[in-house]
């Protein structure tokens, strides 16, 4: 890059995986909303923790 040289910007927001992760043993799911395939935790639960 160059001095004067106008800065590219590529892509946009990075995607979030957060809801494919398992909480409890930290697998990657294909599909968010069902259960995970290491654990058999379902993950629709994980959700609901804050204070119900």
């Amino acid at each position: 890059m160059r001095e004067g040289e106008p800065v590219r910007v590529e892509g946009g927001e990075p995607a979030c995986w957060l809801q494919r992760v398992c909480p409890d043993c930290g697998a990657l799911t294909e599909q968010p909303g069902v259960t995970c395939w290491r654990c058999g935790r379902r993950l629709e639960d994980s959700e609901d923790e804050s204070g119900a």
